[in-house]
């Protein structure tokens, strides 16, 4: 009865401690396991491959393994062959091994130290993946490849010398080795893949030799305790967020042979107070120096063509920048909160400025736009606080949604002939401006264009302007005067509420333009005159929210403050202020009879 007992126990358990076990695993290969957990592989020949995860386990697999002896006569360990031995402490590979199969010995999370010898030419994928006790590999001289995930999670993994050998680490081959202070790339090496060493957050520093070509994707990225690295000069590629997040790194050396810094490429370096980009690179990926803060300055060669979106994002301390001829656009958000950045002078080689390009560099109080630039991102200029003024050149034909809002010192600024449209919030908040006048090319001012310009004391607006958005000039409470070209049609809400000081609107459009609800809430209609085009005095008198003035007056021609464009279409006006042609040709003009007529303000006399 008590052996019965005794076998049961034996049953229930596995391996009881005096059972052995053995069978085969190879077509010239058995295995032999003792009762205190030693393996032993024996014979000639290749090893089977198992599978770990798809109930194809190694005959082994369900007993605790401590100590693995691999024979001189075996040539290759098998896939998943010692997968999940979590016990297993030390294992010998002889010299006749050539191949260490897929995830051969991951999750063998208590073996601390592996030496792979010179017979072993290729470390394939997750080949120790999370022995996440490993302190110590060494790498036979025939190794070339090591593969993908090879060492990833290997947390207590402190160094590792890879051989001259080697000519390629594989994807995330030491992703997560937490532990890894330092590590020596031979000039074998020729590329070093995505996220090879992501996350080694212990390593302080690295030299990438000659030999590499290419940095791929994340490589470095998360070595949070990288403070100096030097990019060999055959490496022609730093790709996408190669070293993002090394928030220690105070330095970088780039080769001369790069030519694309990658996107996130130094993103989130906090401590990079320098860098040196060579006159190799044609892009700077976007992203590419984000949110690094240190940065005090920085020089863009002119082999540069393109500076990619959030290039120099919330580089904070960078005072000063040079874009070289080469460069075509600036990406939206380049410079955006680079807040120290006192000046900054924009080549004739722009096109485009990009979207909040220059965002919230509450220190930049002037910038020069060449004639070349032909469009302004929407808050290209937002809450450029320190800006006092801003000439806009004849190419823009577009300023876009807030391009200048919240720069609360810009005084003035002069629209030019070109713009055909001003976008919602342009000028939002521009509490220093005082004036403005917006010419006869502009058809349309967005919502809130000069919502709360509190200076504002008289504006002008053009005889092209159909629509003039809702809030476009609300809260500009010191706006005195305001004249309103003859093509306005429609009038947003509350368009002029609370401009409190008016005293004075002209209005030259012959049909009194539809007004939206509010349009003049909070101005005095009783003291402020109202000045419309004689033969509309009674259409004014009947429109809604018009006949709310009380003071409503005639003119001779309806037409003020304007100035004859030759090259345009323009309205003609009979001396009595009757409207005569609608948007004729200068043809046209020529060809009415004989008499005075009155064109954007101008008497004429056809003869």
């Amino acid at each position: 009865m008590k052996q019965i007992y005794i076998l049961l126990i034996a049953l229930l358990m596995g391996l009881s401690a005096n059972a052995e076990e053995s069978g085969t695993c190879g077509p010239d290969l058995k295995w032999h396991l003792t009762d205190n957990g030693v393996l032993t592989i024996s014979g000639n020949g290749e090893m089977y491959d198992y599978s770990y995860y798809y109930n194809n386990s190694a005959p082994w697999g369900r007993y605790d393994i401590k100590r693995i002896i691999i024979g001189d006569g075996v040539t290759t360990i098998g896939r998943d062959a010692f997968a999940g031995c979590s016990a297993l402490t030390s294992v010998t590979i002889p010299n006749s091994v050539t191949t260490i199969g897929y995830e051969a010995f991951s999750g063998c999370s208590t073996l601390t130290s592996v030496t792979i010898p010179n017979s072993v030419t290729k470390i394939a994928v997750r080949t120790f993946y999370n022995c996440s006790a490993l302190t110590s590999v060494t790498i036979g001289n025939s190794v070339t490849t090591i593969g993908g995930s090879a060492f990833e999670d290997c947390r207590a993994l402190t160094s590792v010398t890879i051989p001259n050998s080697v000519t390629t680490i594989g994807e995330d081959a030491f992703d997560r080795c937490s532990s890894l202070t330092s590590v020596t790339i031979p000039n074998s090496v020729t590329k070093i893949s995505r996220n090879a060493f992501s996350y080694c957050s212990a390593l302080t520093s690295v030299t990438i030799p000659n030999s590499v070509t290419e940095i791929g994707g994340s490589a470095f990225a998360g070595c949070s305790s990288l403070t100096y690295v030097t990019i060999g000069n055959s490496v022609t590629t730093i790709g996408y967020g190669a070293f993002s997040g090394c928030y220690a790194l105070t330095s970088v050396t780039i080769g001369n042979s790069v030519t694309t810094i990658g996107g996130r490429a130094f993103f989130y370096c906090y401590a990079l107070t320098s860098v040196t980009i060579p006159n190799s690179v044609t892009t700077i990926g976007g992203s590419a120096f984000y949110h690094c803060r240190s940065l005090t300055s920085v020089t863009i060669p002119n082999s540069v063509t393109e500076i990619g979106d959030s290039a120099f994002y919330n580089c904070s301390s960078l005072t000063s920048v040079t874009i070289p001829n080469s460069v075509t656009t600036i990406g939206g958000s380049t410079f955006e909160y680079c807040s120290s950045l006192t000046s900054v002078t924009i080549p004739n080689s722009v096109t485009i400025i990009g979207e909040a390009a220059f965002r919230n560099c509450s220190s930049l109080t002037s910038v020069t736009i060449p004639n070349s630039v032909t469009g302004i991102g929407g808050g290209a200029f937002y809450d450029c606080r320190s800006l006092t003024s801003v000439t806009i050149p004849n190419s823009v034909t577009t300023i876009g949604e807030a391009t200048f809002a919240g720069c609360r010192a810009l005084t003035s600024v002069t629209i030019p002939n070109s713009v055909t449209k001003i976008g919602d919030y342009a000028f939002y908040n521009c509490s220093s401006l005082t004036s403005v006048t917006i010419p006869n090319s502009v058809t349309t001012i967005g919502g809130s264009a000069f919502d709360n310009c509190s200076a504002l004391t008289s504006v002008t607006i053009g005889n092209s302007v159909t629509t003039i958005g809702w809030y476009a000039f609300s809260e500009c409470t010191n706006l005195q005067k305001v004249n309103i070209g003859n093509s306005v049609e429609i009038i947003g809400t509350s368009a002029f509420e609370n401009c409190t000081s008016i005293t004075q609107i002209s209005s030259e459009a012959v049909i009194p333009p539809i007004c939206y609800p509010y349009v003049f809430d909070g101005i005095n209609k009783s003291k402020c005159k109202l000045i419309v085009p004689k033969n509309s005095l009674d259409a004014y008198k009947q429109a809604y929210q018009w006949k709310d003035f009380l003071l409503i007056e005639g003119s001779t021609t309806g037409i003020t403050n304007t100035v004859y464009n030759k090259a345009g279409l323009a309205d003609v006006y009979t001396i009595d202020g009757t409207k005569r042609l609608s948007k004729a040709s200068t043809d046209e003009i020529n060809a009415l009879p004989k008499g005075v007529y009155i064109v954007n303000g101008k008497k004429i006399i056809i003869k």
